[in-house]
């Protein structure tokens, strides 16, 4: 039965009978989409999870954003920079500050970088870790986003099936909150083309209750989640690995809604992940010996003081004992400069 609905689903993307949606609208009730109510967490957080802080919002209930620390946001390009908020205050950007993600080839990607403004008193949360190798097929992740939530069961007959089968989705909530949610990587090498955008992916689909692929906390991403975080846990370190940006949906399936088999984007954070650490990490996180002393950031490199300072070049506070040994010998070269002044004089 699942082999047949997902050969169909196949057809259906052959046949170009796919519609991708930007997951960009205001929101304001519950994020992510959930096969039942079972799947949903109990739990408003993550456990044991440290950056639940740094995925935002945009301010006027707008889409998901996520802080990277040290004043810098990231999130997709078709929503845009704007005001977010962390910590429950309100940050404005510095409207000069955006930068497009670039491929390879020069083309722009559907995610951007900006920055907030220098006089900001920013929060005390951490630099996100970024994930260097792609997520893998198979491998499990955390999603988090602001975007609407499942409501009511949709029923409705495709009818391009010839057997007339009864189809089921999600109609979305009108309006969302901050959730989190769980799903597997289907696929880690997608080229996504919307508008003038193109943008390195990896994807992950929402499965059935019965699926062998389901997940604990299966979810779906839905209108608003655009921005929103893929966390994935390697070694016991959560990595942000992927920016959520459009959903798969069949064309026939009823609008604001989502099905079994919808396929959800996100921006590969690895691929991206030199032009994000080039402008958005200081110089104390950035992987680069800027003072050329043979040693690379904070906490290798002695004259960085935290991971977020900005120069590798400070001059180091001297010792009480060093401050009296460079005194003493200022001083004696004083008075041997002096002796050395009368004895000449002298003679």
């Amino acid at each position: 039965m699942r082999r047949a609905r997902l050969a169909r689903l196949r057809d259906a993307l052959a046949a170009g009978l796919f519609l991708l949606i930007p997951l960009f609208a205001s929101t304001d009730g519950r994020a992510l989409i959930f096969p039942s109510p079972e799947f949903e967490p109990t739990s408003p957080v993550p456990p044991d999870f440290p950056y639940w802080e740094n995925v935002t919002q945009r301010r006027y209930e707008g889409p998901s954003v996520i802080y990277l620390g040290n004043g810098w946001a990231l999130t997709a390009r078709h929503v845009g920079m704007g005001e977010i908020f962390l910590e429950g205050r309100v940050y404005v950007p510095d409207i000069r500050s955006h930068h497009t993600l670039l491929n390879l080839n020069g083309t722009a990607a559907d995610a951007m970088l900006f920055r907030l403004r220098a006089d900001a008193d920013l929060p005390d949360l951490p630099l996100l870790p970024l994930a260097r190798d792609p997520l893998q097929p198979d491998e499990e992740v955390l999603v988090i986003g602001f975007g609407r939530g499942r409501e009511k069961v949709i029923e409705w007959i495709d009818p391009n099936d010839p057997h007339q089968r009864h189809e089921f989705a999600f109609a979305w909530s009108r309006s969302g909150r901050k959730r989190w949610g769980t799903n597997r990587i289907v696929s880690n090498h997608q080229i996504l083309v919307q508008k003038n955008w193109r943008t390195h992916a990896v994807t992950f689909r929402f499965d059935p209750p019965n699926s062998p692929s389901v997940t604990p906390h299966e979810a779906q991403a839905a209108v608003g989640d655009s921005g929103g975080a893929v966390f994935v846990q390697r070694e016991g370190e959560w990595l942000l690995a992927g920016m959520m940006t459009s959903v798969s949906a069949r064309y026939l399936t009823p609008k604001e809604s989502s099905a079994y088999g919808d396929t959800t984007y996100a921006a590969d954070i690895s691929f991206y992940r030199s032009e994000i650490i080039r402008w958005a990490r200081p110089d104390c996180a950035n992987e680069e010996d800027d003072d050329g002393d043979g040693k690379v950031d904070f906490p290798l490199d002695p004259d960085c003081r935290a991971a977020t300072d900005p120069s590798e070049r400070h001059v180091r506070l001297l010792t009480e004992s060093q401050a009296w040994l460079i005194g003493v010998s200022g001083f004696g070269a004083i008075l041997i400069s002096i002796l050395w002044l009368k004895r000449r004089e002298a003679s």
